[in-house]
């Protein structure tokens, strides 16, 4: 049964929960997870359960010919649309960055980046999106630049550099303007580098503030508790002894730390609140260099937008040696806690869990139940290999969840895929890549998960399994959540899906001839109802029939 519980305030032309707002019209999607909450949910219902099985392509916009960026590694497309003022606006991996008419698919203009010649990532180019305000396109690049683009031209109003592409820092995330400042956060973690979030000027593209996600000795530092179990009670194969003698040794460690954030942050508004989630510690397996919990790697981490300070932290994984990095945007609900309303923070771990914390103080509310199979997890990589699951793909990974307030549950994309973890560690050159090992496929069954998890109990209310035997890797696209009851996704099998919010029931699907990584948004133009979704071809947008 749908509960309609309350738990999102609705106000006109605003969605508020509990304190964290952002302006949006029913009609669009402004901001990367719509709101500043991350929920990817839209309360358009003109496409419901009863009618979406007559969901039909409306058009679609062709990229070609965007050059293909000059950067070796796998060729993905994660970009999620942004729909503001009658302009859909989305981007191609390198990036390139194009605007067309969100009711007709008329490119109004397209915009490539340019000096990604050197530049080293390391999982192939990639850009998850743009963000939109003040009347300008803003849009980081796998050189780690930060750019302003004119929203009725694409020209380029300001350009930022905010580190050394050639030294592995990347951009892959959409960023996120709030407060008047462009967040945005450094990929590149297996370069050794020290990962970083920046807020720039939204006018001028002058930097605000920088926090670091390795915090310094004088603030600190890195090293933690020395946590011998997760903060759930999982035994963590750890030799303190040898890691507190080895903190000597290594004592500028944390300068090269790892740590990076490459998906868009949440935002509390009332809070004033930002809401990340870190990744690894680097180098991955090999972990002799990194004594400690290895702050504030694998982490929720709060910090204020206004002085880009740390306001607390939650460690899902310390000294993390699996790649269990916390790669899922952030997503901000309201749980029910001993019958109180409480603010909280979710994430969907690569760990196979959603994690639950109160935003306000980042106290550990609640651990899910798991979202796909977990073996031997949290074992220590050998020489010889030890296989586990979930492997380093997750879980969920980059891929965001929904929420629906009508259901009250989170939506969550997940992958089993085992791997043999094996730490190979060798003498390494800081600015190379490292990882300390590799992590190999496991012979498995392999397949999807796609689970509705209710964030106040932890407990799963449907999930549904898609095989894919023939993928090493099945990575999955994320989901999104609308007022017609309905829960759309993409899949590795290259169907776009609508399945009932309450059952988990397929309605309707779109077979779209390409392995399916991006995220759907929908959106209304000139009355009418649409569904988006980026592929490496281009933009598919969906419609019932006029």
């Amino acid at each position: 049964m749908i509960r309609r519980a309350a738990v999102l305030l609705m106000t006109l032309g605003t969605i508020t929960v509990f304190g964290a707002a952002r302006a949006a019209g029913d009609e669009e999607w402004p901001s990367y997870g719509r709101d500043f909450t991350n929920q990817r949910y839209s309360p358009l219902a003109q496409i419901n359960t009863k009618n979406v099985a007559g969901l039909t392509l409306a058009w679609k916009h062709d990229t070609r010919p965007a050059p293909v960026p000059p950067v070796d590694g796998i060729f993905k497309q994660e970009s999620s649309p942004i729909i503001a003022d009658g302009i859909l606006y989305y981007t191609y991996p390198g990036p390139q960055v194009f605007a067309v008419d969100a009711a007709t698919g008329q490119e109004k203009w397209r915009f490539n980046t340019t000096g990604n010649s050197e530049i080293r990532v390391c999982c192939g180019p990639n850009n998850r999106g743009v963000a939109v305000a003040n009347g300008m396109v803003y849009v980081a690049t796998l050189d780690a630049r930060v750019l302003a683009l004119d929203a009725k031209s694409g020209s380029i109003v300001w350009s930022t550099r905010a580190a050394d592409g050639s030294r592995g820092y990347s951009f892959t995330m959409a960023p996120l303007v709030g407060d008047g400042k462009v967040i945005i956060g450094v990929a590149g973690g297996e370069f050794e580098i020290r990962g970083f979030v920046d807020a720039y000027d939204a006018k001028t593209g002058k930097r605000a503030w920088r926090f670091w996600t390795i915090p310094s000795p004088e603030e600190g530092g890195w090293w933690g508790s020395w946590s011998r179990t997760t903060p759930d009670g999982d035994s963590l194969p750890r030799n303190i002894a040898r890691e507190r003698s080895d903190s000597a040794r290594y004592p500028d460690a944390w300068q090269r730390g790892g740590a990076p954030v490459w998906t868009t942050p949440s935002y509390d508004e009332r809070l004033g609140l930002l809401y990340i989630g870190t990744g690894n510690p680097g180098a991955d397996y090999d972990d002799r260099e990194r004594p400690g919990d290895n702050l504030y790697s694998n982490s929720l981490v709060a910090i204020d937008v206004k002085t880009g300070k740390h306001r607390w932290h939650y460690q899902m994984v310390p000294h993390d040696v699996w790649d269990y990095d916390a790669a899922s945007p952030t997503v901000l609900i309201d749980v029910t806690v001993n019958g109180a309303r409480v603010p909280a923070v979710a994430h969907a771990g690569k760990t196979g869990w959603v994690y639950v914390v109160d935003r306000r103080t980042g106290k550990r509310i609640l651990r899910s139940e798991e979202f796909v199979p977990h073996e031997n997890v949290f074992a220590e990589p050998t020489e010889t290999g030890v296989r586990m699951a979930p492997g380093i793909q997750g879980g969920s990974n980059w891929q965001p969840m929904a929420y629906s307030p009508r259901t009250g549950w989170l939506y969550v994309r997940g992958q089993h895929s085992p791997n043999v973890f094996r730490r190979i560690a060798r003498e390494h050159t800081v600015g190379e890549r490292y990882d300390g090992g590799f992590a190999s496929p496991a012979a498995a069954n392999r397949f999807v998960t796609t689970t509705a998890i209710d964030p106040s109990t932890g407990k799963i209310k449907w999930q549904t399994k898609t095989d894919e035997p023939q993928l090493a890797s099945p990575l999955c696209g994320g989901s999104m959540a609308t007022g017609g009851d309905l829960v759309f996704y993409g899949d590795v099998g290259g169907f776009l899906n609508a399945v009932d919010a309450s059952t988990g029931k397929v309605l309707w699907r779109y077979q779209t001839g390409a392995w399916i990584r991006s995220t759907p948004v929908t959106y209304r133009a000139r009355g009418r109802q649409y569904v988006a979704l980026t592929t490496l071809q281009g933009l598919l947008v969906f419609a019932l029939p006029a």
